[in-house]
């Protein structure tokens, strides 16, 4: 597959932001491209945690005071010195990676049992493999806009609604490239 479909890694995540005929298209790629992909937008969408974990501990107040804003439950239980805090922050922060990758890895299944809704509606051709491929570059989107309002910290009542029907309407849109299925 290395032929037309090697692509750079930030070539597939531009185009997943706006091309819903890429993202149809994508359902050619590998598995593992594919979980290769998940875990990627894991990565960004972790960023902004880590970031912020990252200026708390810098920001030049005491270890302890930073602890006890990152991670109360842990800061109440006992006194932290600054070789504690650096135990705990990164076991944290690579639980909260993988954390995040499993949510990644059941919201695309999720989206491709969706998906397979959507293409017995719409009268076009697809496998459960396939839409599991659309869905996880349909989710690009969302973890951009996810990541810009957590960097931006700006919250709504309905973000996780407005996140699944970004994901739901790229979806969509790049179902309708598929083709149809034989009569």
């Amino acid at each position: 597959m290395r032929g037309s479909w090697f692509m750079p890694l930030y070539k597939r995540l531009f185009k997943s932001l706006y091309s819903p005929k890429y993202i149809a298209a994508s359902r050619l790629l590998g598995i593992g491209t594919t979980i290769q992909y998940l875990f990627i937008l894991s990565f960004i969408l972790c960023l902004p945690s880590c970031l912020s974990v990252f200026t708390h501990l810098t920001a030049g107040s005491s270890p302890a005071k930073a602890i006890e804003s990152i991670l109360p439950a842990l800061a109440a239980n006992e006194e932290f010195t600054r070789q504690t805090i650096f135990i705990y922050i990164p076991v944290v922060l690579l639980f909260y990676y993988i954390l995040l990758s499993f949510g990644l890895f059941l919201k695309a299944a999720v989206f491709a049992g969706i998906g397979l809704f959507l293409v017995f509606i719409r009268s076009k051709r697809g496998e459960y493999r396939h839409l599991f491929r659309l869905s996880t570059h349909a989710l690009t989107l969302s973890v951009f806009v996810t990541v810009l309002m957590e960097w931006a910290n700006w919250t709504f009542s309905y973000a996780y609604a407005a996140d699944l029907l970004i994901v739901t309407i790229m979806l969509y849109l790049s179902i309708r490239w598929l083709p149809d299925a034989a009569r």
